[in-house]
C-alpha cells in the first residue's frame, strides 16, 4: 500500500516504503544562508511531511531544536576549536562528528551529507573500521573547478581520502551532470553515482500575461565572484541606452557589493541597475512577481535554487552553461550563454528586449511546466527515499551499481 504524500497524492516513485530515520549532516538556513542549506531544509520538510524522522548535525548550529515548516527538528552542533589553525579545526570537527555519529549509530537508517568533504570522509572512516554500518549518501556541490572535486584535491592525503570515499559511500548523488566527469577525473570509480537534482516547492501561480511596456529583469544571489555580476554589468554597458533606468534589479548582499557598485559607476550604467540588497523570502517572491525575465550569469553552479524558483514562478531565464539547470533550458524557456562572456550575455538580453510579450509569457509557462515535471520537491524527496530504501535493504550490493 503506497503511503500518501503531504498533498494526499501517491508518491511519484512507486514503492512500499517504511518510515525512514534520516541523519542529515548539514547546516540549515537559520544559520547559513546558502543554496545547499536551503535545499536541505526543503528536503527535510518534505521527508517529515511524509512521515519520516530526521535529526540534523551541523557546525554552525544553535543549541536548541530548529523549526522547519510545521515541524521541530532535533539538531546537534559539531564542535570545533580555533587552536592550531586549519588542522586543529579539521581534527576537532572530525572527532566531534565521529562522537555524534557513534551515539546515533543504532538510531539512523541513513546518513545523508550535503557536500563531499570532511563530514563524508569522517563517516566513511567509521564505516571502513565497521564502527558504523549505516548507508552513507553524499551530495557534492558546484562544478567547473570550484566544487568538491577541487576541494578534495586540496586536502592532505587527498588520494587516500578519495579512495576512502569511493569505497565507503553507498551513493554519491550528483545534482549536476558535469560533476560526474570532474569526480571521475579526480579518481572516483563512478560505481556509486546517482542523479537526483535539486527541487523546489511547486505552488499555484497565475499564468503571466507578459510585460506591459518594457520587459523587466531581475537577478537574485549573493554578491560574490561566483555569481558573475561583473560580467552582467559589462553586458549592460554593451547594451547601452536600449535599457532604461532601473530596468535591471539585483537582489542580494555580499563581499562584492562595493566593488560591483563602483564598476557600475565606472561603466556609467548606475542608473540602469537597481541594487535591492538582501531580501527576505517574501520580498524575493515579490521581485519575481514584478519581473519578466530572470538573469543567472554565474561563473559556476551546482544546480541553482534561485533559477529553479524563478522557473517555478513562470519566468524565462537567461543563464550560463554550468552543467546543471542550463541543461533543462532551451529556446522555448530561455537563453543559454557561455559563462564569463559579456558579449553573448548582452546579445541574449537584447533578444529578450525585442521578444513580444506573449512570447515571453509562453516561455515562462514552458519553464514552469519543466519544474512541475522534473523538480517538484515532493518528487525529489520521494526519489531520495527510493534510493535510501534500496540502500537500506542491500547497501553494499546497491552501491556497486550506478543508481538512477
Amino acid at each position: 500500500m503506497e503511503r500518501p504524500d503531504a498533498r494526499g497524492l501517491a508518491p511519484a516513485i512507486p514503492g512500499d516504503f517504511v518510515d525512514m530515520r534520516i541523519l542529515v549532516i548539514s547546516d540549515l538556513p537559520q544559520f547559513v544562508t546558502g543554496g545547499a542549506e536551503m535545499q536541505v531544509s526543503r528536503l527535510i520538510e518534505a521527508w517529515l511531511d511524509a512521515g519520516h524522522e530526521v535529526v540534523c548535525f551541523g557546525r554552525r548550529m544553535g543549541m536548541g531544536p530548529v523549526h522547519i515548516g510545521r515541524h521541530t527538528v532535533p539538531v546537534r552542533r559539531i564542535r570545533t576549536t580555533p587552536l592550531l589553525g586549519r588542522s586543529g579545526r579539521a581534527a576537532s570537527y572530525s572527532l566531534s562528528l565521529a562522537w555524534l555519529l557513534l551515539r546515533h549509530r543504532h538510531w539512523a537508517d541513513i546518513v545523508y551529507t550535503r557536500f563531499l568533504g570532511e563530514a563524508a570522509a569522517t563517516t566513511a572512516l567509521l564505516k571502513k573500521f565497521r564502527l558504523l554500518r549505516t548507508p552513507l549518501i553524499a551530495t557534492p556541490a558546484n562544478t567547473h573547478g570550484k566544487g568538491d572535486a577541487d576541494f578534495l584535491r586540496s586536502m592532505p592525503f587527498s588520494r587516500q581520502v578519495i579512495r576512502l570515499l569511493d569505497s565507503e559511500c553507498d551513493a554519491i548523488n550528483l545534482i549536476a551532470n558535469d560533476m560526474a566527469d570532474e569526480l571521475l577525473a579526480t579518481g572516483f570509480s563512478g560505481r556509486a553515482f546517482s542523479h537526483i537534482p535539486n527541487g523546489v516547492p511547486v505552488r499555484e501561480v497565475r499564468r503571466r500575461p507578459g510585460p506591459v511596456g518594457i520587459p523587466r529583469f531581475v537577478a537574485v544571489g549573493r554578491l560574490a565572484p561566483q555569481k558573475g555580476y561583473d560580467v552582467l554589468l559589462r553586458a549592460i554597458a554593451l547594451i547601452g541606452e536600449r535599457l532604461q533606468p532601473g530596468q535591471v534589479r539585483i537582489a542580494g548582499g555580499g563581499p562584492e557589493q562595493k566593488r560591483l557598485q563602483g564598476l557600475a559607476n565606472d561603466l556609467q550604467i548606475s542608473d540602469r541597475v537597481e541594487w535591492l540588497g538582501e531580501l527576505t523570502q517574501k520580498q524575493v517572491a515579490d521581485q519575481l512577481a514584478f519581473a519578466d525575465v530572470f538573469l543567472l550569469p554565474s561563473m559556476y553552479e551546482g544546480f541553482s535554487n534561485a533559477g529553479l524558483e524563478a522557473m517555478e514562478r513562470g519566468l524565462p531565464l537567461i543563464l550560463t552553461q554550468c552543467g546543471g539547470l542550463d541543461l533543462y533550458v532551451d529556446a522555448n524557456s530561455g537563453w543559454v550563454v557561455p559563462p564569463g562572456d559579456p558579449v553573448a550575455l548582452a546579445q541574449s538580453i537584447s533578444q529578450a528586449l525585442i521578444t513580444p510579450a506573449d512570447r515571453l509569457s509562453a516561455m515562462g509557462a514552458s519553464a514552469r511546466d519543466c519544474v512541475e515535471r522534473n523538480f517538484d520537491i515532493l518528487i525529489i524527496a520521494d526519489r531520495y527515499i527510493a534510493l535510501f530504501d534500496r540502500l537500506k535493504k542491500t547497501p553494499r550490493l546497491a552501491a556497486s551499481k550506478p543508481a538512477s
